[in-house]
């Protein structure tokens, strides 16, 4: 039954609503009079009613201020408010102030009856939209884990890029990442049977962190796959060099206890100190990078990336970085044709380079997770996120490690290579018939970016930009710059003719950040400049906002 409240100063009025209606039958009951606003007040905070029928004029409390105590009461009351003509203007602002409606005096049943049958549809809406609500909450916050993990995992390898959108997701997923150290476990066991529950004792040790750590740190844990996980070690500000100290120690006797409690071999590496959740790639390959080390240390030692400088030798390593980036765009490109070529003069640049053997482990190793991250990057972008799948195919340090040449080290890499090769054609194979509508719809969504270019889109795209270029040309007839252009310069018109931006404004607005670049192209393509486009138009009898 929903509760009613009747507030009238004239008690004839009070008892005809109350015996005129059959409140039964609207599943509703009178459950409280009052004659003044204070002691309706006070007859609402105890009977608490869903509506609330009053005078809009009553001795010591006018209308406005009743309900606006009652608001504050109970917010999702519904008010109606009993009113005669001279007074329609005031119950005008009662309905602004949070009444639901009003009534003119006389007041006819079935005027009553309608109002109070709408307040009940009213509440019933609410009601059902605070369950839903409910549900919906219920539901994120009992997939939050999973889905707070799947995005710090996504941020992590790079597979979300756009720094406004990680920030906005992240305070959506309730996620604050200060001053942090990214520790990375890998854990194994000689028993065959241990190897089966690897994973339990990753979540054992991400316990054991939240028990050492958590009063002073938040800790937030991405499992990579059954034998790898990442804490993140989140800090309101870096640590000075005490705290620093005591934090290490309590990361030694964890890893001790864990050792002791799961019987297990575990390794532990730590990054330097990074600042926000932006950062976490490049933690994470430091950590990646500090696993490589882990045959100079002893077991129970903890691998600290500020803690290799001595171990790495300084090679000219320009030309390395160049063939490693030739490497990656040919896969991110699907092109095998000069990958060959590529790793044989990769294997004679090392060997003439007299860098050690771990620099040059250390460099195939983290080659290969990047084509790894191209992988999963392909994978996120056909929405298939099977990316724990994908890093635990292959367990490329062991692999890396038996290799005795530089010939074997690199047909592990072929073989990567070739296999994530082939799964970027296949995509691309899949996709071409729509390839230069998605790139149009992409200019066109995108125009307003000064970003936007051929190897912008071909990235995007998984195809090279020499391929992009031919295609775009055969389908379209233009070349892709001349066709941004033309976009943008049609787009300017627009703006020309139906704003009243300055010429620099409207070239922001069409992603052309110099204006002077923008006069030159937009008169390149309509033998105008912006300003005597404008003003031709008006001669013509167009329409032009001044």
């Amino acid at each position: 039954m929903y509760k009613i409240v009747i507030v009238d100063d004239d008690m004839l009025i009070r008892k005809g609503i109350r015996n005129v209606i059959r409140w039964k039958d609207l599943e509703c009951e009178i459950c409280a009079e009052a004659s003044s606003g204070d002691e309706a007040l006070k007859v609402i905070e105890e009977v608490k009613p869903d509506i609330v029928i009053t005078d809009i004029k009553m001795p010591n409390m006018d209308g406005i201020e009743l309900i606006d105590r009652i608001k504050k009461i109970i917010p999702q009351c519904k008010i109606v408010i009993l009113t005669a003509y001279r007074e329609f203007e005031y119950a005008q602002k009662a309905i602004k102030c949070g009444a639901f409606d009003f009534l003119l005096k006389p007041t006819k049943v079935e005027d009553i009856i309608n109002v109070v049958q709408n307040a009940i549809i009213e509440i019933k809406k609410e009601k059902t939209l605070v369950e839903e609500l409910e549900k919906v909450n219920n539901i994120l916050k009992e997939k939050l884990p999973i889905l707070r993990e799947n995005f710090l995992f996504n941020v992590m390898f790079e597979m979300i890029s756009n720094e406004d959108e990680i920030l906005q997701m992240a305070l959506f997923y309730e996620i604050e990442i200060g001053s942090f150290l990214m520790v990375l476990a890998e854990c194994s066991t000689k028993e065959e049977r241990g190897r089966q529950n690897t994973h339990l004792y990753l979540l054992g040790i991400s316990n054991m962190l939240n028990d050492f750590l958590s009063h002073d740190f938040t800790i937030y844990t991405i499992y990579l796959n059954n034998s790898q996980a990442v804490y993140i070690v989140s800090s309101k500000k870096e640590l000075e060099k005490e705290e620093e100290k005591r934090f290490f120690e309590l990361l030694s006797q964890l890893k001790k206890a864990a050792v002791e409690c799961f019987n297990i071999d575990l390794i532990l590496t730590v990054s330097t100190w990074g600042r926000g959740i932006v950062q976490l790639p490049d933690k994470y390959k430091e950590c990646i990078d500090a696993i490589n080390y882990r045959f100079y240390f002893d077991e129970e030692d903890i691998i600290y990336y500020k803690d290799l400088s001595h171990f790495f030798m300084y090679v000219d390593d320009r030309k390395l970085k160049n063939l490693k980036n030739e490497i990656l765009l040919s896969v991110r490109y699907g092109n095998y044709s000069n990958i060959n070529n590529l790793l044989l003069e990769l294997e004679e640049t090392l060997k003439k380079s007299k860098a050690d053997k771990q620099y040059i482990f250390n460099f195939y190793y983290l080659l290969l997770i990047e084509i790894n991250m191209i992988k999963a990057q392909l994978s996120s972008a056909i929405n298939k996120p099977d990316n724990q799948e994908m890093f635990e195919s292959i367990d490329y340090f062991n692999e890396i490690i038996k290799c005795k040449s530089l010939s074997e080290l690199s047909n592990i890499l072929r073989i990567s290579i070739q296999r994530t090769i082939e799964e970027v054609q296949k995509h691309n194979l899949n996709k071409m018939g729509s390839l230069i509508k998605k790139v149009i719809d992409y200019i066109k969504e995108n125009y307003h970016s000064g970003e936007i270019s051929l190897s912008d889109i071909s990235e995007k795209f998984f195809v090279s930009p020499s391929y992009l270029s031919r295609l775009f040309k055969k389908e379209t007839g233009k070349n892709l710059s001349d066709f941004i252009n033309e976009y943008r310069i049609e787009k300017a018109k627009q703006l020309l003719l139906t704003t009243d931006l300055k010429t620099y404004e409207v070239a922001d607005r069409v992603g052309i950040p110099d204006p002077h670049y923008f006069s030159r192209l937009f008169k390149r393509y309509t033998g105008y400049s912006p300003s005597e486009y404008k003003e031709g138009a008006k001669l013509k009898g167009e329409k032009v906002s001044e």
